[in-house]
């Protein structure tokens, strides 16, 4: 199409870009998918914390397992009136595993939580327990009710409506 003046071109008026409430719906879809990710990205760190608990407190049974074996004990329990949860009482009673080389390092839990070593002395059947917060699951994991059977009620690894995780490791 040829163009017959410089008139003509000038007086057509082609209006370009987004209205306003276009522009308003586009920020609107891409906040939405923006939280949906958020809220799928944060439930996966949740879950991957919670595979590394676990696995964590396997290894360190395997450590107290093969503590005892050497030892004819399990490590001491430096707050004997109620266990140690990634404190100083945690750290002494872990150096021991770590110090005949069952262990690298002393664990130290992911997140939210901690880990916890309880120590309830030779001769006892409940031996020594370690117990984590998971973040992503609630109800009753690890060995439910082997732990503290004289007291059913505070038996935190037997309760149906928590998200405790516990491994006993007896005698």
């Amino acid at each position: 199409m040829r163009v017959k003046n410089k008139r003509q071109v000038k007086s057509r008026k082609f209006l370009t870009g987004f209205t306003l409430i276009e522009l308003l719906v586009v920020i609107a879809v891409i906040g939405l998918l923006a939280t949906v990710v958020t809220v799928s990205v944060n439930s996966a760190r949740k879950k991957a914390r919670d595979v590394k608990k676990i696995s964590d407190l396997k290894q360190i049974q395997t450590a107290l397992q093969l503590f005892y074996d050497k030892n004819q004990r399990m490590p001491n329990n430096y707050n004997p009136c109620c266990g140690a949860c990634e404190d100083t009482y945690y750290n002494q009673s872990m150096q021991e595993i770590v110090n005949d080389g069952f262990l690298t390092s002393i664990p130290r839990s992911p997140g939210n939580g901690s880990y916890c070593y309880y120590n309830y002395g030779a001769g006892n059947q409940i031996g020594a327990i370690l117990v984590t917060t998971l973040e992503n699951y609630s109800g009753t994991t690890g060995l439910a009710g082997s732990c503290r059977p004289w007291a059913p009620n505070a038996n935190w690894c037997s309760q149906s409506n928590n998200n405790y995780h516990c491994f006993c490791t007896p005698y």
